[in-house]
This record gives C-alpha cells, sequence and structure tokens, in this order.
C-alpha cells in the first residue's frame, strides 16, 4: 500500500454483529447426489466405458469401479508389455470413442431396453444404504438429488432417453426418512439444454448456452410440465415427510432470456407450494448472475417465504485460479466467492444505475445492507477441488480405459499436505457460503457425495469424511464461523506450499475467451494476504472465543485511509486474539 497521513498500527478488528451468531433458522449443510441419477462422465468414468459386450447384455465391471452389482463379472485384462491390447483376451472391444453425456451413451445401445438394463446397474448400486449411512453421520442434514426432466417419461421430440429410475429414487427417499435427512431434489435437465452442458442431458457441439431451452416456448412448457409430474408422484408416494423442498431447473445459462427465466420460476414456485405446501423451499438457479435478481424479485416474506437463490461456485473451470498457491485459493474465496455470494438479496438493493458486477467491491454500492424479507441465498453446489480441469482429466483418464483398461490415478493417494490445505480450504468455503455478517444466506451443499477412481477425488465428500479432509459438519445451530474464525483466519493458518499444487492442464491451457474467465487482480489474492497485513506478517487465530470474528490489518497511509475510516466505525478492538508466528 502506499504511504500516507498516519502511522502504521496493528489493529484487531471485530463485527459486533457477529459475536455469538444466532441464526433464526437452522443451517441448510447438505450433500449433492450428483452422477446417481443423471449421469456425469468426469465423475463415473467406468459407466461411460462401454464395450460391445455391454451393447449385448453381457455386462462386466471394471477393476476397482464402485457400482458393482450383485456376483459381478470383472473384465480381466493382460499386460500391454508385449505390445499387445489390454483388451485381448478378455473378448470385449471399447465402442470408441466413448460416449460423452447421457444423450450418446443411450443413443449407443441397439434400443432402450438394453440401454435401461445397463443403467439400472448404476442407479441401483453406486448409492448404497451405506453411503446414506455415512453422509448422514458426517452432521449432513439435507440432500439435494439431481433429476432428469425424463425421470417420469417426458421428453421433447427426437430425445433418446429412457426412463426407470424412478424407483431408486423413491427408495433413496425411504432411506432419507430412516436418517431423518430432508431431500431437495433439483431437475438437473431440460429439454433441449439449458446450458449445453454435458449434465444437461446433451453436450452442446457449439458450446455452452440456453437458447435450445429459453428461445423455444414448447420445451419451456414441457419443464414446466416435468415439475408438475414430479411434484404430483411425490405427493401420491406420501413422501412430503422428506421432500421439503425443491429446484425446478439447474444452472440455466447466461444467455438466457431473463423474462421467461422468470415467469418459468414464477409458473414452478406456484406448483412447488401447491403440492408440497406453503412452508416448502424452493430454490432457483441464478443463470450465473445473482446481482439481476437483486432489485427487489421475490421480497415479499409473506408471499416468498423460504426461497433462494441458487449459486455455483468452484475455481477449476478457469485456467488462472488453478495454478494459484494454497493461500491465493482461499483468498480468493475470502473476496471473490464472498463478493459473489453477497451480490444479492438485499431490501435496500441499489438502484437502477448502482449496478455492480457479482465479485466487485459489494462494500462500495449505496445500500445492500438490509436482507431481503424474502428471497435468500443458498449456495448449491461447491467442492474441495482447486487444481484441476475435470473435462481435461476427464480424457486423460477415459484414453487410459480405452488403452489399458484401468483409469488412470484409479488409486490415488492424496498427500497429507495436500489434505491439510483441503481441510482449511473447505472450512473457508463453509464460513463465505454462509455468509453470516451478512444474513442473507441460509447454508450450502458439497457436490458430489462419492466418485468413481482417484483422479477427481477432491470431489468425493465421503472419501473427505473418511480421509478426514472434509471436516466433520457442525450442528445446524452453530455458525462455521464462530468454530473455525474467518475466512481471513483460515488463510493465514495455513501453509502456503506450492509443491501440493499440480496445474493440470498447465499455463498453455489459458482460454481468455471462457465466459468463467477472469483476470485475478485482488489485492489480498495477488498478494497472498499481505495486503491485509502489511510488511509485519501477523496471522490471526481463533482461539478461545467463540463468536469472535477477526483479521489483523495494518492500516497505512494513502490509498488505505478512507477504507480505514470506514472499517473503524464498523468494528472494535477486541481481545481473544493473539499473534503467531506465520506458517
Amino acid at each position: 500500500m502506499a504511504d500516507g497521513l498516519f502511522e502504521t498500527e496493528t489493529v484487531v478488528l471485530h463485527d459486533d454483529s457477529l459475536d455469538k451468531v444466532i441464526q433464526a433458522k437452522p443451517w441448510i449443510r447438505g450433500v449433492n447426489l450428483g452422477a446417481w441419477l443423471v449421469f456425469e462422465r468426469p465423475f463415473t468414468p467406468y459407466l461411460f466405458a462401454i464395450t460391445d459386450c455391454d451393447l449385448k447384455g453381457d455386462f462386466h465391471y471394471f477393476p476397482g469401479q464402485t457400482d458393482v452389482s450383485t456376483n459381478p463379472k470383472f473384465y480381466e485384462f493382460s499386460s500391454t508389455e508385449s505390445n499387445t491390447s489390454a483388451w485381448e483376451g478378455t473378448g470385449c472391444e471399447p465402442v470408441l470413442p466413448f460416449p460423452v453425456d447421457m444423450w450418446t451413451l443411450t443413443e449407443a445401445f441397439p434400443d432402450k431396453e438394453s440401454a435401461r438394463k445397463y443403467f439400472a446397474l448404476h442407479w441401483d448400486n453406486f448409492l448404497t444404504r451405506q453411503d446414506m449411512a455415512d453422509i448422514k453421520a458426517s452432521g449432513a442434514t439435507h440432500l439435494r438429488v439431481p433429476l432428469p426432466h425424463w425421470v417420469l417419461g417426458d421428453t421433447a421430440p427426437g430425445e433418446p432417453y429412457v426412463n426407470g429410475s424412478w424407483p431408486y429414487f423413491m427408495r433413496m427417499i425411504d432411506w432419507a426418512r430412516e436418517e431423518n435427512m430432508e431431500v431437495w431434489p433439483d431437475v438437473h435437465t431440460a429439454p433441449g439444454s439449458q446450458n449445453g452442458f454435458d449434465n444437461s442431458g446433451h453436450l452442446s457441439d457449439h458450446g455452452p448456452t440456453c437458447d435450445g431451452w429459453s428461445k423455444n416456448p414448447e420445451n419451456v412448457d414441457l419443464s414446466v410440465k416435468v415439475v408438475d409430474r414430479i411434484l404430483k408422484a411425490i405427493v401420491e408416494a406420501n413422501a412430503t415427510d422428506v421432500v421439503t423442498g425443491f429446484g425446478p431447473l439447474n444452472e440455466p445459462f447466461v444467455d438466457c432470456d431473463m423474462d421467461v427465466v422468470r415467469d418459468f420460476y414464477e409458473r414452478t414456485f406456484q406448483l412447488v407450494k401447491q403440492y408440497l405446501g406453503p412452508e416448502a423451499t424452493i430454490y432457483m438457479g441464478d443463470a450465473f448472475r445473482a446481482k439481476k435478481f437483486n432489485d427487489g424479485w421475490w421480497s415479499d416474506s409473506e408471499v416468498y417465504n423460504n426461497t433462494y437463490l441458487d449459486s455455483h461456485y468452484y475455481h477449476v473451470f478457469d485456467q488462472r485460479p488453478r495454478h494459484l498457491s494454497p493461500r491465493q485459493h482461499i483468498g480468493l474465496v475470502c473476496q471473490k466467492n464472498r463478493r459473489q455470494t453477497e451480490a444479492c438479496c438485499y431490501d435496500d438493493h441499489p438502484l437502477p444505475g448502482d449496478e455492480f458486477s457479482d465479485d466487485s467491491n459489494v462494500e462500495s454500492v449505496v445500500g445492500n445492507t438490509i436482507p431481503s424479507p424474502g428471497i435468500s441465498r443458498i449456495i448449491g453446489e461447491w467442492s474441495s477441488s482447486f487444481d484441476t480441469l475435470p473435462v481435461a482429466k476427464e480424457h486423460q483418464v477415459m484414453a487410459g480405459i480405452a488403452t489399458e483398461g484401468v483409469a488412470p490415478e484409479a488409486f490415488r493417494e492424496i498427500s497429507q499436505d495436500r489434505q491439510d490445505f483441503l481441510l482449511n480450504f473447505n472450512k473457508a468455503q463453509m464460513v463465505t457460503y454462509e455468509a453470516a455478517s451478512k444474513g442473507i444466506s441460509r447454508g450450502w451443499f458439497f457436490w458430489t457425495f462419492k466418485t468413481q477412481g482417484g483422479a477427481l477425488a477432491e470431489w468425493d465428500y465421503l472419501r473427505g469424511i473418511h480421509e478426514g479432509w472434509m471436516p466433520k459438519l457442525l450442528p445446524p445451530d452453530v455458525t462455521s464461523v464462530d468454530e473455525y474464525g474467518t475466512c481471513y483466519d483460515i488463510m493465514f493458518q495455513t501453509k502456503d506450499d506450492m509443491s501440493i499444487v499440480h496445474e493440470f492442464p498447465g499455463p498453455e491451457s489459458l482460454d481468455t475467451s471462457n465466459w468463467q474467465g477472469r483476470p485475478i487482480d485482488d489485492d489480498v489474492v495477488v498478494s497472498h494476504g499481505k495486503s491485509l497485513l502489511g510488511e509485519k506478517e501477523i496471522t490471526p487465530t481463533h482461539t478461545d472465543h467463540l463468536g469472535t470474528v477477526a483479521l489483523f490489518l495494518i492500516v497505512v497511509l494513502g490509498g488505505g485511509f478512507i477504507n480505514y475510516l470506514f472499517m473503524k466505525n464498523k468494528y472494535k478492538k477486541l481481545s481473544g486474539y493473539k499473534e503467531i508466528p506465520s506458517v
């Protein structure tokens, strides 16, 4: 920071409003049952590694595969050292290129019944009763469950999808009831595709777009019909004691017609309340631009109670964040992800002309201090992954299966130093996504509960719980910041060890046109947090005073003066913190 008018001093800052945060409603801390009923190749690569045997109904499994049935038949691969194919002697040949989404996977089979039998093995075995018990034991209270729009047989003309997963969904409802967990289904796909992602059912050949859905009224109307039919089936199954929330559409893309999106949300809101009752929860995808909804939308508490704007945050889908150091990654959570979360939703929202981007300096905006009495925030997806692009790793994994018969890094182990970072990275995200200082969020869901193989292990919640790099979740009446300290506390307690960062793919993968990409120029991130501390690096620690929220800040001259005056009025000095050597 530049020199200025006052001598540098160390100031301990405390937000009085956060002293023993009292949440009016219990925190929602949950897990996504991703890649189970809506398949996703990065997380279930073996499911997509089909062979000619599979197409004939002679189903085989790969060594180490996690969704095996009773009395499974495994491929027995030979060594490739003799320049022979690993598949030689198996009696099966891979069907190349492997399918990339549920559309192409379904089309690969000779008929829908053959595909349904193959899919049923995954529906039946990927999520187990023990998984449900382990998720509950971890402290999670909610499950977000992606459903395909064709789960009850509804498809648009020309779509090849097959249904058949509903009985397995209902079995999961029974398990959730036994574990006293709440289920929030999420319609993860849409006819025509709402985003062009593989997780919409059909990966677009022309890049991500909402055009196939929002520009086609028939597809929008079909989506409304799908929501109606699913809700009706839940009621008829007497499952409303478990299904307490509902998401009508996952991740509509940024180019969606917002008038169409808002009208769709209003129509489906009425259905959720009609079927599940007036206290039911409905959560809406933010179309990757939460601040667009910060205009008084759904602010009537009498009508729009228990409504949430749903955002999803990841650090790996653009090259720029993947090369950051451990502290920088947590700094990105403290800065960018915090601002994104705090971009909505407020009663005193900015007036037209005062708008800001989702990750701009929210504190500089007039207003945004009074939480909306209606809609609030939920972070429906986030993960522990920080340095590996799933799509790129997925291609490497599928190529390895095609040639060697085994997924690369199938049995990968995570070093203790990396696990230590992951633990802090997870805690920082939990603290940030609860946004306790603003009072505008109810909580979050981790993506996802399980993966196949080890290449993308950082997305595997249950593995994180078992290995200890995912903390046991706190009771719903305890705020994460009270237990873990602030995001800045966690950042400075993190060892800034670049040896644990394995950027994949490398810097040459930078695509400046990436819709998620943006230069990283935040002072806290770029300086590894040192801009908060000045030349003397001091690490705050969350000690014996539960409920305190603090960071150590050197207030210097010049550009820091205005910020100092603002923060001085907001905070005061507080005991319970001590200086400790920086790690």
